[in-house]
């Protein structure tokens, strides 16, 4: 049984869930994630049982709650489970759903586990991109003066639809994550400016001990 999870304000329209464990964490957010950003099936209404088939398929086994250690979406992604589309919704995913359905304009919701919080850093470059336009401004301009063009190869192979390539890249150059390492040397730069970008806007950010 899941244990109490509680939404925790850490920006402007961010907040935070932080989970006791990777499986609580991964099989909560799979669905409402993998709506929003999969390349097989973003934009589509689909059972857990066709995503673990889909899932295995490609990777030889269903290896999706070990795989992952940290998530981020945007309110919109959460519009057509509230709806009923998704429905039925498992305890987990009517868990989360509760925490949000007071909340009117938009937001952005990141997840972590215990013992991960290397990966904090890295869903809050994407929970400030969705919700500060100043740092998604400055975050593209420093990005169009390099060719990061292998890395987006290597994140949309990962299993990343396209429209969030972009928003992941940026991501991974500030927090590099197990699943695609260090950025390549000729990226360093690039690295720097980005890290220096998000440092600044992060400031303005409270983020909870735990």
């Amino acid at each position: 049984m899941p244990g109490k999870l509680v939404r925790q304000r850490v920006g402007p329209g961010i907040y935070l869930l932080r989970f006791k464990t990777q499986y609580e964490l991964t099989s909560t957010f799979l669905r409402v994630q993998e709506y929003y950003e999969s390349p097989e099936f973003h934009g589509r209404v689909f059972s857990l049982e066709q995503y673990m088939d889909w899932y295995a398929e490609q990777n030889g086994n269903f290896t999706y709650y070990q795989d992952w250690s940290g998530f981020n979406v945007p309110s919109t992604a959460f519009t057509p489970f509230y709806s009923g589309a998704f429905d039925p919704l498992t305890r987990k995913e009517r868990r989360l759903l509760r925490l949000f359905a007071g909340l009117r304009s938009r937001f952005y919701v990141i997840g972590i586990y215990e013992g991960r919080g290397d990966s904090l850093t890295h869903e809050l470059a994407h929970a400030l991109f969705f919700t500060d336009a100043e740092y998604r401004k400055r975050v593209c301009e420093a990005m169009r003066s390099h060719d990061t063009r292998t890395l987006k190869r290597q994140i949309a192979k990962a299993g990343y639809a396209q429209h969030v390539i972009e928003d992941e890249t940026q991501a991974y150059l500030i927090a590099p994550s197990e699943k695609l390492g260090a950025a390549s040397e000729p990226l360093l730069p690039l690295r720097r400016k980005l890290r220096a970008v998000f440092r600044v806007h992060a400031e303005k950010l409270s983020v909870p001990a735990g």
